[in-house]
C-alpha cells in the first residue's frame, strides 16, 4: 500500500555537537545527519516530494530517473514505499555494489553512458511512455521545496539562527533547498558554504565565467557532485545575492582525508563528497571566511558509494603521504 500524500517518507534526522570540529573551528559545530536518512542521504527530502507531487497532480503510474549515486537510491526507496514502477538509468562508471542496491529496490537498472548527463539523456528517451514522470536529481523545483525542510527542523534544534551552513555543491539541489528554508525560517543573514572538489565544480567554473559553463568531464572521485553543469537558478542566485552563498573549491586528497577523519571521529563512513563538506571544517576553510558569529551547522549529506574497503584506501593513502612529504 503507498503512503499517503501527507505522509513524509524523510525523517526527522538528528543534530549532534562534534567536539574535534568545534576545536577546529573555534566555534561550536553540528552535524545533520543526513547521511542516517532512508536512502542514506539528504535526496530524499526532494525526490520524494517531487515524486509524491507528481502522483497527486499528475496521476504518474511510473518513474524515469538516471543516477547512480544518492539520487538514484532516493528515487528507488520513494518509489518502492509508493508502490510506483521506476526505471532508473545509470553510467557505466556507477560502482557494482550500487547497482546491486538499487535493484535490491525493486528498480528496473538500465546501464548506458560514460557519465551522468549521458544516462539522463537515455532516460528522457524513455519519456514517450504514457504516464512516465522524470524525477530529476536536482533541478526541480518540488525537490529544492522538499530540502528546505532540512532547515525548518534546525529551526526546533537550535536556539537561534547558525552562522553558516556548510554543505557540498553538485548540481545544486540541496544548497537551493538550504537558501529557500532560511528564508523561510527568517534567517536570511545566514549564509551557506557550498563546498566542491576539483574536477567537480561546475559551480566554481560558473561563477568564474560568470555565466554556467559545462565541464569536459568529471575526474573527482565525489562522483556524486559530478554534474557536468550547475542549476542556472542557483548560478542566477549567487549573482543577485553574493553574500548568501560562498563557494570553496578542495581537492580530492582534502575530501578523502575528512571522510578518513570523520570515520575515526564520529564512527561514521561517509563518501568523498560528503567529505568535501566536512573538509570545509576540517581542513580550516572556515576560519578563513568573514562569516556571522554563531554555531556552524554542517550538513553530513550522505554515504552510499563508500564502504570500509574504499576508506582503508585511501587511510592507505593518506599514510604514503605523509610518508613522502
Amino acid at each position: 500500500m503507498s503512503p499517503k500524500k501527507s505522509e513524509s517518507l524523510h525523517i526527522v534526522t538528528p543534530l549532534l555537537e562534534s567536539k574535534e570540529l568545534s576545536r577546529l573551528a573555534g566555534r561550536r559545530v553540528w552535524l545533520k545527519m543526513e547521511n542516517m536518512q532512508p536512502g542514506g542521504s539528504f535526496k530524499i527530502r526532494g525526490i520524494g516530494h517531487t515524486m509524491q507531487e507528481a502522483v497527486s497532480k499528475l496521476g504518474v503510474t511510473r518513474f524515469i530517473g538516471s543516477s547512480g549515486g544518492n539520487a538514484g537510491m532516493a528515487m528507488a526507496v520513494a518509489a518502492q514505499k509508493m508502490n510506483v514502477p521506476l526505471t532508473i538509468y545509470i553510467p557505466t562508471s556507477t560502482k557494482p555494489f550500487m547497482i546491486d542496491n538499487l535493484k535490491n529496490y525493486c528498480a528496473d537498472v538500465v546501464v548506458t553512458g560514460e557519465n551522468w548527463n549521458q544516462a539522463n539523456e537515455a532516460a528522457k528517451e524513455a519519456l514517450k511512455q504514457e504516464g512516465t514522470f522524470l524525477v530529476h536529481p536536482y533541478d526541480q523545483p518540488d525537490t529544492w521545496e522538499g530540502h528546505s525542510t532540512l532547515v525548518q527542523e534546525l529551526q526546533n534544534q537550535l536556539p537561534q539562527a547558525p552562522g553558516c551552513i556548510v554543505s557540498c555543491v553538485g548540481g545544486g539541489g540541496l544548497v537551493l533547498g538550504l537558501l529557500q528554508g532560511l528564508e523561510k525560517a527568517g534567517w536570511s543573514s545566514t549564509p551557506v558554504l557550498a563546498m566542491e572538489t576539483e574536477g567537480a565544480h561546475c559551480f566554481a567554473a560558473a561563477r568564474q565565467a560568470g555565466q554556467v559553463v559545462q565541464l569536459a568531464g568529471i575526474t573527482s572521485v565525489a562522483t556524486s557532485l559530478g554534474a557536468l553543469s550547475v542549476s542556472e537558478t542557483l548560478f542566477n542566485l549567487s549573482v543577485e545575492k553574493p553574500e548568501r552563498i560562498l563557494n570553496h573549491v578542495v581537492s580530492d586528497t582534502k575530501a578523502k582525508a575528512a571522510s578518513v577523519k570523520f570515520a575515526d571521529n564520529m564512527r561514521v563512513l561517509v563518501e568523498a563528497s560528503c567529505g568535501a563538506a566536512l573538509s570545509g571544517v576540517y581542513s580550516g576553510v572556515i576560519n578563513h571566511l568573514d562569516i556571522p558569529q554563531g554555531d556552524i551547522v554542517v550538513v553530513v549529506c550522505g554515504g552510499n558509494i563508500i564502504n570500509l574497503e574504499i576508506i582503508n584506501t585511501w587511510r592507505q593513502e593518506m599514510s604514503n603521504l605523509t610518508q613522502n612529504s
